[in-house]
């Protein structure tokens, strides 16, 4: 099941309707007779032992990969650019750069490996190259290697989440999968307040065995996810009706209860005719958006411990203190998600948080202001920028009809992601420290496009649904679809 049949429906639990394949028994007649409370029961145990048994690994696989990609901006801090030769003003940035073309370039190769060669072997062996790639960043010699090293970081990278939602998709009914991924994305942004703790504690290891702090850094951290090869190897299993670890009795229920949900959601591959789906603003406008937050998203990701630095922090400093603006985060994100559950509102939620992004930017840009102001503003502008990110996506996906349709517009967001890396990485010049004008100046530019793209869409999105709710038009040749603000 791809990622479009997964967040193709509308959030309204009320609204969804579960299949119940019942349990039948038989009463002294031979007559049959459902037993509602067992199956209940049943199908309860499963799930747990399903969220048990899923839930852990894919969420460790993907923090790991997380670390693996923002650790580079600790190790930047703490003697990496003096060692690397990192005398231009642009090294850095290359080096962050390089990461999102490659990306971009793997991603269909990696998802078609995952079909080719199954998700545990193909995700077994990108652990196993993610994990290789970061540890051999801690011991080049000169920047040009490390950029080397970060095109093979962002080849590696570029399946680990679509294996995600494949993996959930696979496992869970829509309504359900929407909080398994929830769930996944906001321990990826505790692991991200994790590696900042995790790289202070290995900085203090600078001067052991003859090796620098950042070199550690990326040695131990890359060493952990080349081993968690292994387990990801045994414990991940492609589909229900493979999985050992259920009794035969409850893969027939898990594939009865998938088979049933996919019935009226039947996945479409994409072709040529689907290019008419570009004809679609919405579309177009929600990669916009995603755009402009994750413009904001890596460039606070890459450049928070040298902002910090610049605060005045050293650099072990930097990083312990790079960690809680990210705990932050995560309580913004639950918070945020479970409030537009609650009222089934998007557009108002990512306002709020962009709102709050710009504040903290522009504490940030506030040199004559005192350090905690400033660092207040950090954990402002992380905690919108982050719990924005699953915000958009959803918003945009609830807003389509058709899994094919769906596919093109997952293609076109990611396209924009990429955009946004590109530019995160860039914009804050080396050259402007303290200061970092061009960056915050520029995120907070489109952070504003990001609220007055919301506040545009808004009214128009409300008029269509009034016209619904009056009879005089009908969306998608379904009555009771509304547009999700």
């Amino acid at each position: 099941m791809s990622l479009p049949a997964l967040v193709n429906a509308q959030d309204d639990k009320e609204e969804s309707v579960d299949h119940v394949e019942l349990h039948q028994t038989s009463d002294e007649t031979g007559n049959s007779k459902v037993d509602y409370r067992f199956y209940a029961v049943e199908k309860k145990r499963l799930s747990r032992k399903i969220d048990l048994r899923l839930i852990p690994i894919l969420s460790l696989i993907y923090s790991f990969s997380v670390i693996d990609r923002i650790n580079i901006g600790q190790a930047k801090v703490v003697g990496m650019t003096e060692d690397l030769s990192m005398t231009s003003a642009s090294a850095y940035s290359i080096c962050l750069l390089v990461f999102f073309p490659a990306y971009m370039l793997a991603e269909l190769p990696g998802n078609m490996a995952l079909v080719k060669f199954g998700v545990a072997n193909a995700l077994a062996f990108i652990m196993l190259g993610l994990g290789v790639s970061t540890i051999a960043q801690g011991h080049v010699q000169h920047w040009s290697i490390l950029a080397v090293c970060r095109v093979l970081v962002g080849a590696f990278e570029a399946t680990v989440f679509p294996a995600m939602i494949y993996l959930v998709s696979s496992w869970y009914v829509r309504y359900e999968a929407h909080r398994k991924l929830a769930w996944m994305y906001s321990i990826g942004i505790i692991s991200s307040a994790f590696a900042g703790v995790l790289a202070y504690a290995l900085a203090l290891l600078d001067g052991k065995s003859g090796w620098r702090g950042w070199r550690w850094i990326f040695t131990v951290e890359g060493s952990i996810t080349a081993a968690f090869a292994v387990p990801t190897w045994l414990l991940v299993v492609d589909f229900p009706d493979r999985a050992k670890f259920l009794s035969p009795r409850q893969r027939q229920i898990k594939m009865e209860e998938l088979t049933s949900d996919r019935g009226d959601s039947v996945t479409y591959q994409i072709t040529w005719e689907n290019i008419k789906d570009l004809k679609d603003w919405t579309i177009w406008l929600v990669t916009f958006m995603y755009m402009c937050n994750v413009t904001m998203v890596y460039g606070l990701a890459f450049f928070v411990p040298t902002i910090l630095t610049s605060m005045g922090y050293t650099g072990l400093q930097a990083n312990l203190h790079s960690a809680p603006p990210y705990a932050v985060a995560a309580g913004v994100l639950w918070v945020g998600s479970y409030i537009a559950d609650k009222t089934k509102r998007r557009l108002p939620l990512i306002i709020v948080q962009t709102c709050l992004a710009i504040l903290g930017l522009a504490l940030m840009s506030q040199n004559e202001i005192s350090a905690k102001a400033r660092y207040a503003g950090i954990c402002f502008a992380i905690a919108g920028a982050q719990a924005n990110n699953s915000a958009i996506l959803i918003f945009g996906q609830n807003n389509i009809v058709g899994s094919s349709k769906s596919s093109v517009a997952t293609v076109l967001n990611i396209a924009g992601g990429t955009i946004g890396g590109l530019l995160g990485s860039t914009i804050y010049l080396q050259r402007e420290a303290p200061d970092y004008i061009t960056g915050l100046s520029v995120t907070m530019a489109l952070a504003a496009c990001l609220v007055l793209s919301c506040a545009a869409v808004w009214p128009v999105l409300a008029k269509y649904n009034s016209a619904a709710d009056r009879g005089e038009v009908v969306f998608h040749d379904l009555p009771a679809w509304r547009w999700t603000l």
